[in-house]
């Protein structure tokens, strides 16, 4: 089992995650950037699903496991 995070934690963790698919997607507006887009938003998906695995409500992670495959499979 994963150690639980503060909920304060895990909300800065999601703020950066979002201000990371904000720059992505800023990015992703010129040809010349869309490469830092691509790598700003997937650092951004990474952080919030390393973090919410975290949460104390998390019970089956199987499901966790089975949505990221979808992701991955579906990108």
């Amino acid at each position: 089992m994963i150690a639980a995070l503060s909920q304060t934690t895990v909300n800065l963790a999601y703020l950066a995650a979002a201000g990371c698919f904000i720059l992505g997607i800023r990015f992703l507006s010129s040809p010349r950037t869309a490469r830092l887009g691509n790598v700003l938003s997937a650092i951004g998906m990474t952080i919030a699903v390393g973090f919410t695995v975290t949460l104390e409500d998390i019970d089956r992670y199987a499901f966790v496991a089975a949505a990221i495959g979808i992701g991955a499979v579906a990108g």
